[in-house]
């Protein structure tokens, strides 16, 4: 594995590669991986905008997670090669207070043209067995590769939840487990109350599907493998119709009728 890690001196412009202890760690590069592997995909990241001189140490081992754990996971589980559409990946890490987007609320990552900005909260400074890593961005970027899609975050908790197993954080797996079950719970409640159209058809596909991982987990790895062929009209309903599609086909069938019952009039 061959990590850089840049480092500044005070007020020099002067850099160097670390070869012991880092200060803080301005930036880092991964493009092989234990074993002399070469990544398909070049990881970068800038940590010069981290102030907490701790979080920053971690560039290297965040960006080493990223590019050997959880790049390989989702590999793995989708099938998708991300390096069709990107070459390099490059993170921009920066502090809950220097965060240059404070108009888009709730947000602490963003993902797009091959370049994730994250804060150090959601990246630097998440705890688990194997150290800092983050999940929900780069599933963004793999998910480019196979749509749009007519929603947001499409299958995105099941897939974060094997992904997460396949890394060995068995704690966060738990986690997102957790959330999968509540989105269950939480949807059949909302569609009680739903009036059609669109959104009723998302709710109910999120509900099937999560149903659908709990008795087989392998239902993630089948729905990016069986995802048919975009529309040529991208309009939002020609999206959920590839997806209500996909989802017919996985489930053997069943999940047909219940999607049906809830606006998920074509196939």
């Amino acid at each position: 594995m061959r990590v850089q890690r840049i480092l500044w001196f005070g007020l020099s412009l002067g850099m160097c590669v670390a070869t012991g202890r880092a200060v803080g760690q301005e930036a880092a590069r991964v493009e092989s991986c234990p074993g002399n592997r070469n990544t398909p995909v070049v990881f970068l990241a800038d940590c010069s905008h981290v102030t907490d001189g701790t979080a920053k140490q971690l560039c290297g081992a965040f960006l080493e997670n990223q590019a050997c754990k959880v790049f390989p996971a989702y590999r793995t589980l989708t099938g998708i090669h991300l390096e069709e559409k990107c070459p390099t990946m490059k993170y921009t890490i920066y502090e809950k207070e220097n965060w240059p987007y404070p108009n888009l609320k709730g947000e602490g990552g963003l993902a797009g043209k091959c370049e994730i900005t994250l804060m150090s909260d959601y990246s630097l400074k998440v705890k688990s067995k194997i150290g800092p890593y983050d999940l929900h961005e780069l599933l963004h970027e793999y998910q480019m590769v196979a749509g749009p899609f007519s929603t947001e975050h499409p299958f995105f908790d099941v897939t974060q939840t094997e992904a997460a197993k396949q890394i060995g954080d068995a704690e966060g797996a738990e986690a997102y487990l957790r959330k999968v079950k509540n989105e269950i719970s939480a949807g059949d409640q909302a569609l009680q109350k739903a009036s059609g159209g669109l959104k009723e058809c998302t709710m109910a596909q999120l509900v099937v599907v999560n149903q659908l991982y709990l008795e087989d987990p392998r239902i993630v790895g089948a729905i990016y493998r069986k995802l048919g062929p975009l529309p040529e009209r991208k309009a939002l309903e020609a999206l959920q119709v590839r997806e209500n599609r996909t989802i017919y086909i996985v489930s053997n069938e069943k999940a047909k009728p219940f999607l049906m019952e809830h606006g998920c009039a074509k196939f």
